[in-house]
């Protein structure tokens, strides 16, 4: 499986993250997409990177500081003045055969909150609500900590969760569908993996050498910074769109 790196990847025209670099990659011919998702205090959630909202768009503060309807006009510093930050929401309606498609949410969770129980309940509820609104609950995996994909199960969510380090033994021990692992991992921790049944999400692939040398570790799903030569080295570019 193909997922884009924040839809296109690091170097593409638009920003990561956002409906004009997401939307381009499912349309290549990507299975999906990988995403940073946060919350907001209403319970929103919203597609963004980094810590603060400072340098990377014209507004101030954490998501978390914010209900939606306060920042949902907040563009990024983009040669593109118009491009904005997104909510899984409009993502979602956006997408037509959403169904068709894979997304895996990687969560940052709130630096000030990472420990806090009720805070982790509340970002996996919203992520609950949404995948049940949209019949997403087998597209979306979950990209975190142990705590938190245990949680997310004992919540009842059916998302596949993906454990993010080289945590094998633990992702067995805990039932947890896979693990999160970067292009530096060594072939022999991808095939223990296998052995033991997991399956192996893998980042890290920035350029063409990088996608190949992923390959090469056979990963069950790639995310790629360069996912157009990656879809045309496998004879799967979509050009028609």
């Amino acid at each position: 499986m193909i997922l884009g790196h924040r839809g296109m990847g690091d170097h593409f025209q638009y920003p990561g993250n956002t409906l004009e670099s997401i939307l381009p990659v499912l349309e290549i011919g990507a299975d999906g997409s990988e995403m940073d998702i946060q919350i907001t205090k209403d319970s929103v959630l919203v597609i963004f990177h980094n810590e603060i909202l400072d340098n990377r768009t014209k507004c101030s503060g954490k998501i978390y500081d914010y209900n939606w309807n306060e920042i949902a006009d907040c563009n990024y510093n983009a040669i593109q003045s118009d491009v904005k930050i997104v909510s899984v929401e409009e993502l979602f309606s956006s997408i037509e055969n959403l169904r068709e498609y894979y997304f895996s949410f990687d969560c940052k969770l709130d630096a000030d909150h990472t420990n806090d129980n009720d805070y982790r309940r509340t970002f996996l509820l919203a992520i609950k609500r949404i995948c049940n609104k949209y019949g997403m609950s087998g597209n979306v995996f979950i990209e975190g900590d142990l705590g938190f994909l245990t949680m997310a199960k004992d919540l009842g969510l059916k998302n596949k969760g993906f454990l993010v380090g080289f945590y094998v033994n633990d992702a067995v021990d805990n039932q947890i569908f896979g693990i999160g692992a970067s292009v530096n991992t060594t072939y022999d921790t991808i095939e223990y993996a296998h052995k033991k049944g997991i399956y192996v999400m893998m980042w890290g692939a920035k350029t063409d050498i990088g996608n190949k040398q992923a390959l090469k570790l056979n990963p069950d799903i790639l995310q790629t910074d360069k996912p157009i030569p990656l879809l045309m080295l496998l004879d799967r570019m979509n050009y028609n769109d």
